[in-house]
């Protein structure tokens, strides 16, 4: 009886396996789409804030606190549907990596090709949520404090704190970009 339900989807699978296949083809496809749509979703909202939120922002708005004010309320509604399309790419990408027959425990030692390069690309994904966690829980939220304090054009610790947000931020969109580059690679 505890045999059913896998003797059911064997079953379900070898029933008619030309419907199976283009099922499964199917379902990889939307795996795929998924994935694809989390990162447009996650690099699209980093460029967006780059080219068009900060260089708008930097003419029509003066005043430092309303800036950092504006940019904080974008970074807050962004945040929780950055970090939902960041799983999703996890999650898909460990889904398709499993698809492919990538062995996960064999993946530090692979020294060419797919294996490497697929290392590496999951290493950067790691340095892109540390830094993100960074950004969003520390510098992000004491640039904001900071902005918010009487305006002196030589406050040292709100002119650290934005170099340092600017650094991250172009950091971790490089690196997503890199990211992007790898996974082209990975593509046969």
């Amino acid at each position: 009886m505890s045999r059913m339900p896998t003797y059911l989807l064997v079953g379900l699978m070898n029933w008619n396996e030309g419907k199976a296949n283009a099922v499964s083809e199917w379902i990889w496809a939307a795996i795929r789409w998924f994935h694809l749509v989390a990162l447009s979703f996650w690099l699209g909202g980093q460029l967006f804030l780059v080219l068009v939120v900060r260089p708008v922002l930097s003419r029509t708005v003066p005043d430092r606190a309303q800036r950092t004010a504006l940019t904080a309320t974008l970074g807050r509604r962004y945040s929780p549907l950055a970090w939902v399309s960041l799983g999703i790419m996890i999650v898909t990408g460990l889904l398709l990596g499993t698809h492919r027959g990538v062995q996960w425990t064999a993946l530090p030692s692979w020294h060419a090709g797919y294996g490497r390069t697929l290392a590496i690309k999951m290493l950067l994904v790691g340095v892109v949520l540390a830094l993100t966690v960074l950004h969003g829980r520390l510098i992000g939220p004491r640039l904001a404090t900071a902005a918010r304090a009487p305006h002196n054009p030589h406050d040292r610790a709100y002119q650290k704190l934005a170099r340092w947000s600017r650094i991250v931020s172009s950091l971790n969109l490089m690196l997503t970009l890199v990211i992007v580059l790898l996974a082209a690679r990975l593509v046969p």
